[in-house]
């Protein structure tokens, strides 16, 4: 028997619990959520998405390799579109975020791009 994916969704929830944990002191603070809160909810996406990925992902067949592709096709034109998104915002100086933010926010936007995209086209293929 394969553990691996009951182990994904476990620390998916594991994740889960830490993010909400990381917002709710953040609203009970009345302050913007920290950089952190992002990457615990990026961590459950990615835990959650190989729950489901990973019998497939075992698989080395052309399908598994399609899907990785496509995956990453469309998530290099989404962080294109984050990144000009970014880019207007910070110009209009309708946001102002330090370095170590923008980063963490863009990196948490790239990793769950790719995993929700590659559990999208699972589905679809």
């Amino acid at each position: 028997m394969d553990y691996y994916p009951k182990a994904y969704f476990i620390l998916g929830l594991l994740f889960t619990g830490f993010g909400g944990m990381f917002l709710i002191i953040a609203i009970i603070a009345n302050e913007v959520p920290s950089h952190h809160s992002y990457l615990m909810i990026t961590l459950a996406v990615l835990s959650f998405s190989m729950s489901y990925l990973y019998p497939q992902f075992k698989q080395k067949d052309e399908r598994m390799k399609l899907i990785r592709q496509k995956a990453m096709v469309y998530s290099y034109f989404a962080m294109m579109i984050y990144l000009i998104f970014f880019l207007v915002l910070l110009q209009l100086e309708g946001v102002s975020f330090s370095g170590q933010e923008l980063i963490h926010l863009l990196l948490s936007l790239q990793i769950s791009t790719i995993f929700l995209s590659m559990v999208i086209l699972a589905k679809r293929y």
